[in-house]
């Protein structure tokens, strides 16, 4: 019986929940089919450059994923067998041109019977589809787990996999799936895969989907308000009284409202339980981040708004906070 293989997004420093629903549905096949269950992931490591893929390298030999331990754990935990990690030196976006090279090395590596994606996670739309063409398997849309005689995946359209078919399927999997937790002691193989990119396509604005991101809560000044010495001191006293970093962009940083190290490029892709931002700042903050916008109106993905004045607003916040 050929491997049953789950992709995993991350969200921030922990799977995104779409994956951990397809990995229990994995955990079910994988079970009933006496087959074993993969987890796998790519990872961005801008150190490795030039070096061969290697497949049989185990983590706590020769080669260290930094916070690999805690999502090996979580993976562990909802039911996987054995953890892959690819590690690239290529930002991670979630196109194929980006993580092409190094998911296909995976493929390669495991050959698996059956490849399982959360159908709601960000890779999935792009990848399910290319990953079932590229090793010639079916695909099954929005699937879901089907019990019986023996346990069976099903989507939407009527198509169908079970242990007694032949060839190989790729699966996105809809809906929530209980797990069972599994043991936390098991394997961890790394493949290095230098180059996974598509040299012909310049990827823009795309930051590294590391396995350590930011927790906690961050304060960030926006450039058109950092020139502003008042709004810049009650913003670094906000974020003292979260007990969170200030950051900001180059504006910010000439204007000294933010030390060195807490420079953000334009874009810059942050993974924080709560964002509170001052002024107008353009980040990408991971679905599962609070935000909360001074000097700006509610919308789409804001989850509070002071839309006064950015002066009185972040200064009535640090009055209410600081209990003065």
């Amino acid at each position: 019986m050929g491997a049953v293989l789950v992709h995993i997004d991350l969200d921030g420093d922990r799977p995104h929940p779409s994956s951990i629903a397809a990995l229990a549905a994995g955990r079910a096949v994988a079970s009933s089919w006496g087959a074993t269950l993969y987890a796998a992931l790519v990872v961005y490591d801008p150190s490795e450059r030039g070096s061969p893929i290697d497949k049989t390298n185990k983590i706590g030999s020769s080669t260290k994923v930094p916070g690999i331990e805690r999502v090996q754990s979580m993976l562990a935990r909802a039911g996987a067998d054995k953890v892959v990690v690819a590690v690239t030196d290529t930002p991670v976006a979630p196109l194929w041109s980006a993580v092409g090279g190094a998911w296909q090395a995976v493929l390669d590596h495991l050959r698996p019977r059956l490849v399982l994606f959360g159908a709601d996670g960000p890779s999935a739309s792009e990848l399910g589809p290319r990953t079932g063409a590229r090793i010639g398997a079916r695909l099954l849309m929005r699937a879901r787990i089907l019990g019986g005689d023996e346990v069976e995946l099903r989507d939407r359209d009527g198509g169908y996999v079970r242990a007694s078919d032949t060839g190989a399927a790729v699966a996105m999997i809809g809906g929530v799936h209980p797990v069972n937790p599994g043991d936390e002691d098991i394997d961890l193989v790394v493949l290095i895969v230098p180059k996974s990119a598509d040299p012909r396509i310049e990827l823009v604005g795309t930051a590294a989907a590391e396995v350590s991101h930011t927790r906690g809560a961050i304060v960030a000044l926006g450039d058109d308000v950092a020139g502003d010495a008042q709004v810049a001191r009650d913003a670094a006293r906000l974020a003292a009284l979260l007990g969170a970093p200030l950051v900001g962009g180059s504006a910010a940083a000439r204007a000294g409202s933010v030390a060195a190290g807490g420079v953000i490029e334009r874009g810059a892709a942050l993974a924080p339980e709560v964002c509170v931002v001052v002024g107008t700042v353009n980040l990408d903050l991971s679905g599962a981040s609070s935000l909360v916008r001074i000097g700006g109106t509610g919308g789409k993905g804001v989850d509070g708004a002071l839309a006064g004045p950015v002066e009185q607003s972040v200064a009535d916040l640090c009055r209410v906070l600081g209990g003065s």
